[in-house]
């Protein structure tokens, strides 16, 4: 099976575990940590990730104006991430894509992230990237798994969700930006300044995550292409492979 079969089947994946209530708030942290990684670089803090998907900065004494630029380059950096995961995984250095968010995970732990749920979704991120990194090099074990294949889905599905969870993530702030200022679910720094309307930045975001996903779609699918209707005979293909991978055949 094709790189880009399989982008388009994690896609949905990550795309339908978007929906699903405990996945769903596992998934947004994948997002959430990039984003808040780049706000505490900027302005400081700790970090926390919470039970509902939702992440903050403990960072203060910047005005909702610098938060809302802080607020933008996090949600553009995660895009940026996103699509530098997939470049990676297109030039076929599935590992790298593996060590450098396990790096950032392990990072964050380390200076950041203060919370127990947080502190419990880095663990679980952590162990979950670094098990098939340590059997790769195992020589002592004798596991009969192909982990070189289990790094490729890996890296595949991490890349898909990030860049999921982006476009799910900008769009939530979209909305929040044409609600009014008393709705108690706008909450993201982004709308909260009153220098620039919140309305003319909603925009601005969403242009610039219609310009990523064109992006990814003209680099990383290969448009333009004909849609192949063979859907459930690609699905049971991707079964049969990561079953075969699982068990060493």
């Amino acid at each position: 099976m094709n790189t880009t079969t399989l982008i388009f089947i994690y896609l949905g994946i990550a795309l339908m575990g978007s929906m699903l209530p405990f996945i769903r708030v596992y998934f947004a942290h994948f997002h959430n940590l990039v984003n808040l990684v780049i706000s505490v670089c900027l302005e400081g803090g700790k970090i926390h990730l919470y039970r509902d998907g939702s992440g903050q900065t403990t960072g203060n004494g910047t005005s909702p104006f610098k938060k809302a630029l802080i607020s933008y380059a996090g949600y553009t950096g995660t895009s940026v991430a996103a699509i530098g995961m997939f470049y990676l995984v297109s030039r076929e250095y599935y590992h790298l894509v593996i060590y450098l968010y396990l790096g950032l995970s392990v990072l964050a732990l380390l200076l950041w992230i203060r919370n127990a749920f947080g502190v419990i979704w880095g663990l679980s991120v952590s162990i979950l990237l670094a098990l098939p990194v340590y059997f790769r090099y195992e020589t002592v074990l004798s596991i009969n798994i192909n982990f070189e294949m289990v790094l490729v889905h890996m890296s595949i599905f991490l890349s898909s969700v990030l860049f999921v969870q982006s476009i799910i993530g900008a769009v939530q702030v979209c909305k929040q930006s044409i609600m009014s200022r008393s709705n108690p679910k706008r909450k993201a720094a982004l709308v909260q300044t009153k220098l620039v309307p919140a309305v003319v930045l909603g925009i601005i975001l969403f242009g610039r995550t219609v310009l990523a996903g064109y992006f990814f779609a003209l680099n990383f699918i290969n448009l333009p292409f004909s849609v192949d209707m063979d859907v459930p005979n690609h699905l049971l293909t991707a079964k049969n492979e990561i079953w075969s991978v699982l068990s060493g055949s």
